[in-house]
């Protein structure tokens, strides 16, 4: 059976409901407020992709993310990259201001050889 998504006409809450094709386009109950007002909406397709397909995409949408050596888009870019691998993008940002932290007590950039 398919999911289905509605929005309540009264309290404009969104919400889903699973339903066979014939139901679909009955009004359903706002799980919120219990009212029968409800409208279906047109979905987005969702594309599952594997995580090298994702970490392509990321490396793509670098190239246009502007000055990599900056920190703001570099922190963008890591909360990107920690939702696309369904990682804790909290993880994340702690090691990234680690690091710049490190950076700041060194006195400046550090050699990575």
């Amino acid at each position: 059976m398919p999911v289905y998504e509605y929005r309540c006409q009264k309290c404009r809450k969104r919400f889903t409901k699973l339903l066979g094709i014939a139901e679909r386009d009955n009004p359903q109950p706002c799980p919120a407020c219990g009212a029968a007002e409800s409208k279906r909406l047109v979905s987005r397709v969702a594309r599952l992709r594997s995580e090298d397909q994702m970490l392509d995409d990321l490396a793509d949408s670098m190239e246009f993310a502007g000055d990599l050596d900056d920190p703001r888009t570099m922190r963008r870019f890591m909360r990107e990259m920690s939702a696309a691998m369904d990682e804790d993008p909290h993880e994340m940002e702690e090691i990234f201001e680690e690091e710049l932290a490190s950076e700041s007590s060194s006195g400046g950039e550090q050699d990575l050889d």
